[in-house]
Parts: C-alpha cells; sequence; structure tokens
C-alpha cells in the first residue's frame, strides 16, 4: 500500500506533468483568449444597450445569441479541466486542489533537491503561461483562481513569488440593472434557461434569497461545484427532490447519461451523496 510521502510526491508529480501541458500548449490556446475577449465586448456592449424600447430589447436578444455561438468556438475549456482531473489534481471541487497542495503537509516529508528544483521551473514555466495567455481564466469558473492562490501559497516555499501576484484576471465590470436569468448560458444540454427554472421552480422555496438562480448558473453554466454546497431547508423529503431532477432527467428530450443528471443535485446540495442519489433516482 502507498504510504503518504508516496501519495504526496505522486500529486507534485501531477501538479508539474499539468502545468507542463499548460506551457507546452499555451501557443494554442491564444485563439480561446481572442474568443473571450470578444465575448466579453460582445457583453459589453449589450449591457449598454436600452432595454426598454423595442430595438434595444432586439439587439440585446441578438447580442446574447453570438454570446452563444462564442462559447460554442471554445477548444480549450473543456480540455484543461478534463487534465486537471486526469492528473487527479481534483475530482469536482477545484477548493480541493488548495488541500492537496498544503504546503505545511508536503514539507513534513522529505522532498529532495531536484525535485525542488524541478518545483522551481514548474514556477516560471507556470507564470510563463499565465503571462502568455493574458491571465485567462478561459472560462472555468473559479478553476484558475483557487489554482493560482494554491500555487502561490506551494511555490513561495521553494522561490521568491512576488512577481506571481499578478496571476488573477481583471475583475469584468458588474452590471447591476441586468436580469440575471438573461446572463445564464446554458451549456450543460439543450434545454432553454426559463425551462429549467420552470422545471425547478418548487426548489426555490427550500433555498436562500439568490441562491436558486446562483445554483443553475453553476451547474448548467458553470457546471462547477461550488466550494460550499447549497443547503435545502423546509419541509421536504429526499424523495421529493430526488422525484424533480429524475423526472427532468426523463422529460421528452433531454434523456441524456444518468450520472451527469443525478450530479445536478449530489454535486450541488448538501444530504445527497452521489451512490445513494444515483441508486434511488427514480424513488
Amino acid at each position: 500500500m502507498e504510504n503518504k510521502a508516496d501519495k504526496l510526491k505522486e500529486y507534485r508529480d501531477n501538479l508539474i506533468s499539468f502545468i507542463e501541458y499548460l506551457h507546452k500548449n499555451r501557443s494554442y490556446m491564444k485563439d480561446d483568449v481572442k474568443t473571450i475577449s470578444e465575448f466579453w465586448n460582445i457583453d459589453s456592449k449589450q449591457w449598454s444597450l436600452d432595454r426598454n424600447t423595442y430595438e434595444g430589447r432586439r439587439e440585446f436578444n441578438t447580442l446574447n445569441k453570438l454570446k452563444v455561438d462564442k462559447t460554442s468556438e471554445l477548444t480549450w475549456d473543456n480540455l484543461i479541466i478534463s487534465k486537471a482531473k486526469e492528473l487527479k489534481l481534483f475530482i469536482s471541487n477545484t477548493l480541493d486542489i488548495k488541500n492537496n497542495l498544503n504546503i505545511g503537509v508536503h514539507l513534513m516529508y522529505d522532498i529532495k533537491p531536484s525535485e525542488a528544483t524541478k518545483i522551481i521551473e514548474a514556477k516560471e514555466k507556470y507564470l510563463t503561461f499565465r503571462k502568455d495567455t493574458e491571465f485567462c481564466n478561459f472560462m472555468n469558473g473559479l478553476f484558475f483562481t483557487d489554482l493560482d492562490e494554491a500555487l502561490i501559497e506551494f511555490f513561495g516555499a521553494f522561490t521568491d513569488v512576488s512577481d506571481m501576484k499578478r496571476t488573477q484576471p481583471e475583475p469584468m465590470t458588474v452590471h447591476p440593472e441586468a436580469d440575471p436569468v438573461e446572463t445564464i448560458i446554458n451549456n450543460f444540454n439543450g434545454d432553454s434557461v426559463d425551462n429549467i427554472i420552470d422545471h425547478f421552480r418548487s426548489l426555490e422555496k427550500y433555498m436562500n434569497n439568490g441562491e436558486f438562480l446562483q445554483w443553475i448558473k453553476q451547474a448548467f453554466e458553470m457546471q462547477e461545484a461550488p466550494k460550499k454546497e447549497f443547503k435545502l431547508t423546509g419541509k421536504r423529503t429526499k424523495s421529493e427532490i430526488r422525484r424533480l431532477f429524475y423526472t427532468y432527467w426523463k422529460s421528452s428530450g433531454k434523456h441524456g447519461n444518468k450520472k451527469e443528471y443525478v450530479r445536478l443535485l449530489s454535486d450541488y446540495f448538501e444530504e445527497f451523496d452521489f451512490e445513494s442519489t444515483y441508486t434511488n433516482f427514480h424513488k
């Protein structure tokens, strides 16, 4: 059986392999960087419109379709996440990366000078990747935010990281007048956001204010589990909640991988572990 030191060494090796992957492919990722920049330019133009007029509303909807088209052009968003999961950097929550790279734990075991050198080299390659791709988050939710923070702390035990302070993307302009429903893009399946909301509307009464749309955005657009799972309150049964998700999976036109639909519940809500939810999905 692998001991703790071996498992930590394997994780560090996988991390370095992932950074090598990013560094090697950074020039190919520039098309996505350009596409994402165009996406945000469309977004900025969209929110400058007067949606109280017919023309403004029509143009707003046209631009919204352009944004959907732009996201469909992306290549590296899924590839990056798939590679990170393949190397077991995290399973479902990117916050796990920071926990897995806890420098206090790693330094409890011997790290040879030759490996420390590789870690320092990896830091330089990661910084080069981030600079060459303009600190883009590749529309992967909090993945690069959590990875950046974890690596700054981890690399800091081996080398100077003052030049890594700028590894965070610039914050996007917030548009307070925006209708939150209209800003959500469904990347999970072909359903409209309005239909998703209509089907799951009964969940809203069991959630805190604003969490219902937050869940839809994270599950259907970002497809990334939250750092802290949502908690359902009030009088309800597990069977009632499971049934809501089961009927969505079974509804016309949405037959897909059952596991993916189970995870819409198990990955985002407390009390619904995957195995039990999958087994009892229809109950």
